[in-house]
């Protein structure tokens, strides 16, 4: 039984190094995604002269279907916002923005960086003229480039080293304690 529970013991560190890796792809995939999402949301505002809430709407209920998890909130966050800008206009869109992007899931896989670009995104883009909008939309799209950029090349890397790690201290945990 005491063999059992090591085993069990070293599987859930290896699991855990595993999970570990895991969040590194899922950021990079919804980092991904948004960056998707603003050129649709520049699209649409640009040049299919749609209203903000129109955009955020047409944009969130498109990259909604078919998608499943974490993978599904930038979508809501989108409709969440459409739909709170429509019920009460008398709130500033950066505010309703600002509140929506806190409500996020605790887990959800953005570091603080990610969520404060995002958050400066709404600080910018409710109230300014066609070109101002487009010069924030451009800025936010570059900084999620940069971050891009940076999870691919730590990618590989990183994983490798949290699965090595996890499973080193599963080893461990079975050597020391057998």
């Amino acid at each position: 039984m005491r063999y059992l529970g090591l085993l069990a013991m070293a599987i859930g560190c290896i699991g855990i190094g595993f999970l570990a890796a895991d969040g590194w792809k899922e950021r990079l995939e919804i980092l991904k995604l948004l960056r998707q999402m603003i050129y649709h949301l520049k699209g649409r505002i640009l040049y299919a002269n749609e209203t903000l809430p129109e955009a955020l709407g047409e944009v969130g209920s498109r990259f909604e279907e078919g998608r499943t998890g974490m993978l599904l909130e930038p979508g809501k966050l989108f409709l969440r916002v459409k739909e709170r800008m429509e019920q009460d206009r008398s709130l500033p869109f950066f505010v309703v923005w600002k509140e929506e992007i806190e409500k996020l899931p605790a887990d959800f896989p953005m570091d603080k960086a990610d969520r404060q670009a995002l958050v400066a995104l709404g600080e910018n883009l409710g109230y300014a003229d066609r070109e101002m909008q487009e010069r924030t939309l451009l800025f936010y799209l570059e900084q999620t480039d940069d971050s891009i950029r940076y999870l691919k090349k730590e990618l590989e890397g990183r994983m490798k080293l949290y699965r090595s790690l996890g499973m080193a201290a599963g080893l461990f945990l079975l050597v020391v304690l057998a």
